[in-house]
């Protein structure tokens, strides 16, 4: 397995690498232009040595499409080396804390509705979404987004975990197709779900290849007149024969321009989309869930062989975008026609298994999303899930918090209720949501943060950062009455489900708070249920028999945590201690 030191290692040989090809890419792009002006002086020579001249202005011709062939090979090559590069930086910055730099934060999929993500960071902003994402197509990001907030079975999980294990086995081939996937250009990714909408809702005509018996016979006088056959005849027929084709095209010119531009706008990323399947199809996977998406890619269809097909015809549809090529191809063949008849050719052929490879690789993008962190060698491990109810952890740490600050804590669900009380800033919050999302990475089939973990799948609902809402008339505690309500409502329908209520009912007064969270701690100690709360009221301690706790302790008039789980109710607090500290209590 690739360590993080090797990517370091990595890093900088293939920086030296991007040196060299860097500087013969220049060299050929010189020596093409070299090659070109020579050429054209040879031809303006020619006209004085005559046969000579010509004929070193051929040669000088074919070096020249040599060093155009050359050079765009090693164009290809620094701009893989170039994306390489930046895949090395990500991994390395990935484990030096700089993940929050990245750019996708999952951010598009948060839902206001979404009490989870919003309460967990799990998208958004210095998010667990932004840690982990190395999906490059817009289906990918949405596939590990769905992966992160929606409920799995058992079966799902497992199936997942599995293909997660063999791809943290398989760093190469996880770098190799982020590679692959960030040389396609950031504006096209969108283009591929606008175009599969685009093919899905429109039906393009077959042409009769009939059609093309006008610029059969229009080539055919073109040649005659060249060599002085038929003529007048030959001349007139070219020139009627392109006047009515350029009518012809000009007749469905809009309708073609419509169909054209979604696979015109995909063209430069089709070719990173081909070897990326190629990437796929070219490996060999033990798991059963990857040798399903191997095989929607291989079976339905030739993936590869199709894509690539596409980017021809798509190359075709740059060529018309120049004027001149437009009026010559078309005046001469009906281009726009030829390019309609093999595009419904294709999509004839391969519109059906389209959806099903772009979601496959969706899915393997997801997968290596969840399989980053072992990658990169974070100290992460795969939990055990159960189909019984449990929940226990060794060393369990935040996964957002610098691995070199972030304290883990050991914990054994005993009952169905955890009340959980301490000072201020010790630590309860921060491990309700240390649980809560090293659980949504176990129920997306990826590693955990703990040295172990067993659980089992439960539908997560919390109420933590509640807000107000001033357009809607709704105060905090109300906002907070509403998620409560919802945890309870969705008790009914006994189904497994674990709950963090934060600081419950801290929006109203001692009397009605203490009230209303013995009522909440009725309803939800449920057999088929777990419920974390945390609170500042130590009465309610007394209601259940499996109370921990967070404490602090004092040194040189100084405040210092541990950040420890300890079992029992709190018996200290810091508020007094933090109020002398900013001069409000004396």
């Amino acid at each position: 397995i690739m360590s993080f030191i090797d990517f370091e290692k990595e890093y900088m040989n293939t920086k030296k690498e991007s040196q060299y090809i860097h500087r013969y890419c220049n060299m050929f792009a010189v020596l093409r232009l070299v090659f070109f002006c020579v050429m054209i002086v040879l031809l303006l020579l020619g006209y004085y040595w005559q046969n000579i001249g010509y004929v070193l202005a051929g040669i000088f011709f074919i070096g020249f499409i040599g060093m155009v062939i050359i050079h765009n090979r090693y164009k290809k090559q620094d701009l893989y080396i170039q994306s390489l590069l930046k895949t090395y930086k990500h991994h390395i910055d990935r484990k030096e804390g700089k993940w929050k730099e990245f750019e996708e934060n999952g951010e598009a999929f948060l839902s206001d509705q979404d009490y989870k993500s919003l309460d967990l960071d799990v998208l958004g902003q210095n998010s667990l979404y932004q840690m982990i994402c190395v999906a490059f197509t817009q289906q990918g990001k949405k596939q590990l987004a769905d992966y992160l907030i929606q409920d799995s079975s058992y079966d799902q999980m497992m199936e997942r975990q599995k293909a997660v294990k063999e791809l943290a086995d398989m760093p190469e081939f996880v770098v190799r197709l982020e590679t692959l996937g960030s040389m396609i250009p950031e504006q096209k990714k969108n283009g591929i779900e606008k175009w599969m909408a685009y093919i899905q809702n429109q039906s393009i005509p077959t042409l009769s290849r009939f059609l093309f018996i006008i610029p059969l016979i229009i080539c055919c006088s073109l040649i005659c007149v060249c060599f002085g056959w038929g003529t007048p005849y030959s001349q007139a027929i070219l020139e009627v024969g392109v006047v009515l084709q350029l009518c012809i095209t000009f007749l469905k010119y809009r309708y073609h321009q419509e169909m054209f531009e979604p696979i015109a706008y995909l063209s430069t990323g089709l070719e990173s989309y081909a070897q990326s399947y190629a990437q796929i199809v070219n490996n060999s996977f033990s798991s059963s869930y990857l040798k399903s998406l191997q095989s929607n890619i291989m079976h339905q269809e030739d993936a590869i062989k199709a894509i690539l097909q596409l980017s021809r015809i798509s190359q075709k549809v740059i060529y018309r975008q120049n004027i001149f090529a437009f009026l010559f191809l078309n005046g001469l063949g009906l281009f726009d026609y030829y390019i309609q008849y093999q595009y419904a050719k294709w999509l004839k052929q391969y519109s059906h298994a389209v959806p099903k490879w772009f979601e496959s690789l969706a899915h393997i993008e997801a997968l290596m999303s969840l399989a980053v962190l072992k990658v990169d060698q974070f100290d992460v491990v795969l939990p055990d899930i159960q189909e019984q109810k449990a929940l226990s952890f060794h060393d369990l740490r935040h996964p957002l918090i610098d691995p070199y600050h972030v304290v883990g804590n050991d914990f054994e669900m005993q009952e169905s209720l955890c009340v959980i009380t301490g000072s201020n800033m010790s630590g309860k919050t921060t491990f309700m949501r240390t649980i809560a999302l090293n659980l949504i990475l176990a129920y997306a089939g990826g590693f955990v943060f703990a040295k172990n973990m067993s659980c089992f799948p439960m539908h997560i609902m919390t109420s933590m950062r509640v807000k107000d809402n001033v357009e809607e008339g709704i105060s905090t505690f109300y906002g907070e009455l509403l998620r409560i309500k919802e945890m309870i409502e969705y008790s009914h329908k006994k189904q497994p489900m674990i709950c963090f209520i934060d600081e419950i009912f801290k929006g109203t007064n001692s009397l009605d708070r203490i009230a209303g969270a013995k009522a909440t701690i009725e309803k939800l100690s449920l057999p088929y249920a777990y419920t974390f709360l945390t609170t500042h009221d130590l009465e309610l301690g007394q209601l259940k028999k499996q109370n921990y706790h967070f404490d602090e302790y004092y040194e040189d008039e100084h405040i210092y945590f541990d950040y420890k789980i300890k079992k029992g109710i709190s018996k200290s607090s810091n508020g007094q201690f933090l109020l002398k500290q900013v001069g409000i209590l004396d």
